[in-house]
């Protein structure tokens, strides 16, 4: 009994939908959507050569399957991302600034953090890192973070956290080198507030810790701080040399931020607007 009809005929049925069709050219199954094959003809032998119909994917069916692929695989890596911010290593607020929120107050600032996120690769690989410095208020924090959550957009693993949240953490845990080596398991490593290590030789010490660790991994570290450059270049102690020594290796790039502080424009709108509010 020869079962290939049968066979072929099953695997046509269930691969068949309402708007397919039979191509006269080749008598194969086409998809209705995107005209493109759903057989193709294989060689069987089985008593002699024989040619049957089978079932493959149409382009329509395969962009769906790569599509729900990659929706199942970005759900997966923000599952793994939120349990890494698990412990309190980061501040939920860095979430929010992202490029989408830019005032482009400087376009050529912003310009050249947008394009360290478009060639990250080659960041990477290079192992180049970024030193925001400037006044306070000028937008550091924010393009540092941004920079880190268009990474984490493209599913690439990305941390932000600050100084004085990494010294809190590691002052009160018994498993100090735990905290320092898990940071390693980000490809980028964004620190914000490099400063309040000056006033203690012991937060100094943990600091110098963290960096050095970021070194070691030869994975990128994003650093900002109030401090000016000049201070980073000659320390006053050679405790703080050990440090910024190593930060400026690890971050080539230098930008400075200049300009008028957001926060204090913020300040002057929220208390104009609060007036209005209030007299009516």
């Amino acid at each position: 009994m020869d079962v290939m009809p049968a066979i072929s005929a099953l695997a046509e049925r269930e691969n068949r939908t309402e708007d397919d069709y039979i191509n006269e050219a080749d008598g194969l199954l086409y998809c209705g959507k995107c005209h493109t094959p759903k057989q193709a003809r294989v060689a069987f032998h089985l008593g002699g050569r024989q040619e049957r119909a089978v079932p493959i994917v149409c382009q329509c069916e395969n962009q769906a399957a790569e599509t729900a692929r990659e929706i199942a695989g970005k759900m997966e890596f923000q599952r793994r991302m939120a349990e890494f911010r698990k412990g309190g290593i980061t501040d939920p607020a860095y979430l929010r600034y992202t490029f989408a929120a830019d005032d482009r107050q400087d376009p050529a600032l912003s310009d050249v953090c947008r394009r360290y996120v478009e060639r990250w690769a080659e960041m990477e690989a290079q192992n180049i890192g970024i030193l925001f410095h400037g006044t306070v208020g000028t937008g550091k924090s924010f393009y540092a973070c941004a920079i880190a959550n268009a990474l984490v957009d493209q599913c690439i693993p990305a941390m932000v956290t600050s100084f004085p949240r990494l010294l809190n953490l590691l002052q009160s845990a018994q498993n100090r080198q735990e905290i320092i080596d898990g940071l390693g398991r980000y490809r980028l490593l964004v620190i914000d507030d490099l400063g309040v290590e000056r006033d203690s030789s012991y937060a100094a010490e943990q600091i110098y810790g963290v960096i050095d660790a970021r070194a070691r991994s030869g994975k990128p570290l994003i650093i900002t701080t109030n401090l000016p450059y000049s201070e980073l270049e000659k320390p006053a102690s050679m405790q703080h040399k050990r440090i910024y020594d190593r930060i400026l290796e690890l971050c080539p790039v230098a930008l400075k931020m200049t300009g008028d502080s957001r926060r204090t424009k913020n300040a002057v709108a929220k208390k104009a607007a609060a007036k209005t509010l209030l007299q009516g």
